[in-house]
């Protein structure tokens, strides 16, 4: 093994054997696809090596890593001999990949077919292995990631989660982030071509608009690294940032690319190709893995109303007996007893059940003087910014929907407004804050050594 920083690059296709599967961000149980695929769905693996130890950085066509996808790191470790406390999995959060959850058809195969995959790519990223230089720089977009927050013309507030709003629509209840960072690996033997990492706010949500919900995608994801490998010799991974709150639409008719991922990926690949010659090189390429276990307390807001919580057991009750969430006896339920949607009341259910506290892993990566935070869920755009601002790294590539996902984390806003995001939360207010600031001391702990 050399000392020196080497990196390498492995996607692995993996499909559906049969292309019947539910599709992630649709109803459990009901819209089963049947009606094929529109692109390519993958497991991209990034190997670095430095110092005598090699890390495996994952980003996966699936819209969460969670219990379902336990034993991989197991898996790969017997495979390749990296230990599993140098793997790191991630997921692009595409809302279109099959689901893992309940008993589906091909869930099984499925999942065995993506453990397979995920080790196919450490060791085709290792054997890939070779000398390379990092450096780090960033696009401004524009019109295109939008929070999905809005104010109303009679002056209230609305927030499905899924960018979408009732007549009456005045405008963004802030500005998420529309930053779009770009990390370069480049690897001047023979051969070899650069990895671009690259990451953006906004939820990968566009081919689960109703035409296209019948199809597997990975969405944008697929198409902003097809553009940029199209248009340069490199290797690209996409990672999604901090946008738990973040769309690419938006009812304001700014946003040019509709329900189209292919012309949402292919702008954004612009956006990041005009800047591959305007990056910075890092200083230093040692390269250290932080991991951690995380302990927060939960969220218990509202579990004191014995009647709401009673009403809430009930719309529970329904959605499970008629195995859908849309089922009228469902809607008109939630309706009756006012709730936002039925995921408040099973978010209400959830925090009764609950312990006090919860823990969860925090992974965070220092490549000389670059940092990136692997967060195990979808913070709030807000929380992002400030993880950037806040860092003592001279940049820092955040990374969401890591491994053992933990659902949402919203700003004071988001809760304030009880926006789905709220309803559904696992943890008390402030935990997304809590836990940036958390990665901003291990990186000041990092700069001290």
């Amino acid at each position: 093994m050399s000392n020196k920083l080497q990196a390498g690059f492995a996607r692995i296709v993996c499909l559906p054997d049969n292309l019947v599967a539910h599709i992630a961000g649709n109803d459990a149980k009901t819209d089963i696809s049947v009606d094929g695929l529109r692109d390519e769905l993958a497991v991209t693996c990034i190997a670095l090596q430095e110092g005598g130890k090699t890390y495996l950085i994952y980003t996966c066509d699936t819209v969460t890593i969670n219990d379902f996808y336990h034993h991989i790191k197991e898996m790969v470790t017997e495979a390749t001999g990296v230990p599993g406390e140098n793997i790191v999995l991630n997921a692009t959060h595409t809302h279109s990949a099959p689901t893992i959850k309940n008993d589906l058809p091909g869930k099984e195969e499925y999942l065995a077919k993506f453990k397979i995959a995920c080790v196919d790519a450490a060791r085709a990223a290792i054997a890939d292995l070779s000398e390379a230089s990092l450096s780090y720089g960033s696009a401004q977009t524009r019109n295109m990631t939008f929070v999905r927050h809005y104010w109303m013309l009679d002056g209230s507030s609305y927030g499905n989660g899924h960018g979408s709003v009732a007549p009456g629509f005045k405008s963004h209840m802030y500005e998420g982030d529309p930053e779009c960072q770009i990390l370069k690996f480049t690897r001047p033997a023979e051969g070899k071509k650069d990895i671009i990492m690259i990451n953006l706010a906004a939820h990968a949500t566009i081919c689960s608009g109703k035409d296209l919900k019948t199809k597997l995608s990975a969405d944008f994801p697929y198409y902003v690294r097809t553009y940029v490998e199209k248009n340069t010799d490199a290797h690209c991974a996409y990672f999604i940032a901090a946008g738990g709150d973040s769309t690419p639409n938006s009812r304001m008719g700014l946003s040019p690319y509709g329900k189209d991922p292919n012309a949402f990926g292919t702008r954004l690949g612009e956006y990041v190709v005009d800047q591959l010659d305007n990056l910075t090189a890092a200083e230093g390429d040692d390269v250290t893995l932080y991991g951690e276990i995380y302990t927060a307390k939960r969220m218990k807001e509202g579990v004191e109303d014995e009647v709401r919580l009673a009403h809430a057991r009930e719309v529970l009750a329904l959605r499970t007996k008629f195995g859908s969430h849309r089922a009228p006896e469902v809607v008109a339920k939630v309706k009756e007893y006012g709730f936002h949607t039925n995921f408040e009341a099973s978010g209400l259910v959830g925090r009764a059940n609950a312990p006090e506290s919860g823990s969860f892993p925090i992974h965070a990566m220092a490549i000389g003087n670059v940092g990136i935070t692997f967060f195990p869920g979808e913070l709030f755009s807000t929380f992002g910014k400030e993880i950037k601002a806040n860092s003592p790294m001279a940049f820092t590539f955040v990374v969401t929907c890591s491994e053992d996902h933990q659902l949402y984390f919203p700003n004071e806003i988001g809760c304030e407004h009880k926006f789905y995001e709220y309803g559904i939360t696992r943890y008390e207010r402030g935990t997304g804050g809590a836990v940036g600031n958390r990665y901003c001391q291990i990186f000041a702990e990092h700069m001290k050594r």
